[in-house]
């Protein structure tokens, strides 16, 4: 990865959209690593050491919110901020993200230029 360029995790069992987040994150100009389950999400955080964490709070071998609870106790990536990503909306999915620290949480499908903005806000470019 080039140097300077912030790293972003992309972890959603839906390969089709770790794709075009994939892109669309490249063409902002992040570097990307995908994931497409809890296990993968946690293993590749750990050796990418990512500046910024997507999750899909609904995937195998362990959802977002066990996934940010294994990483908040990694000294890896314990201060590393998520944002969740989800088709579900109910306030007490919020309120367990906002419990975890989750720096963001965004319903699929999402406000491109909302996202795009968070993003650029959590990471400070």
């Amino acid at each position: 990865m080039e140097e300077g360029k912030k790293l972003i995790l992309v972890a959603d069992d839906d390969r089709d959209l770790v794709t075009a987040l994939s892109i669309r994150l490249r063409a902002a100009g992040y570097g990307v690593v995908g994931a497409h389950d809890g296990d993968e999400a946690y293993s590749v955080a750990q050796e990418n050491k990512p500046d910024l964490i997507i999750l899909d709070v609904r995937m195998p071998s362990g959802g977002g919110f066990s996934s940010i609870d294994r990483m908040k106790h990694s000294l890896t990536t314990r201060n590393t901020p998520v944002i969740f990503l989800t088709a579900f909306d109910d306030n007490e999915m919020r309120e367990e993200a906002n419990r975890l620290g989750a720096a963001g949480y965004f319903r699929k499908p999402f406000n491109d230029a909302e996202f795009m903005a968070a993003i650029k806000k959590i990471l400070g470019v």
